[in-house]
């Protein structure tokens, strides 16, 4: 699938505000609504890097209503959505929880490398049942 990756990143820049840093992390953070996340742009689809809600929001949603609006970015500029399903700390979810909230919003989990499981959404690049390419039948 050859989307537009620089399209689909212009467009969560427009409705997001960067966040200050809190910690010593190198990610660039950015806040849509009451939730900060952090999306990098790769040659072939958009890589959700991190995702947490404010703590005061926490349980209303409000990852999810984001993470659904990223999923219809992705699929309005043909780009598949890539998760990193990292646990850093006790804050948030713990690991199994994190997969059955990608696995609940239609994340495909390919936890067959070492590290941390990946979650694809709709598919992993060049996996059978992918959405073809309109430009490439």
């Amino acid at each position: 699938m050859n989307g537009d990756v620089h399209g689909a990143m212009q467009a969560w820049q427009a409705h997001t505000v960067p966040a200050e840093a809190t910690d010593h992390s190198m990610l660039a953070y950015r806040w849509f609504g009451h939730v900060r996340a952090v999306l990098e742009a790769e040659s072939a689809y958009l890589v959700l890097m991190r995702i947490d809600t404010d703590r005061d929001w926490r349980g209303q949603g409000e990852a999810s209503a984001v993470l659904e609006w990223l999923k219809a970015l992705c699929d309005c500029h043909g780009v598949t959505l890539l998760g990193q399903a990292n646990v850093d700390d006790e804050s948030g979810l713990g690991q199994t929880a994190l997969l059955h909230w990608y696995a609940r919003h239609g994340f495909r989990i390919d936890d067959s490398h070492q590290g941390e499981p990946l979650v694809w959404y709709p598919e992993k690049p060049g996996t059978p049942g992918q959405r073809p390419d309109p430009g490439n039948p």
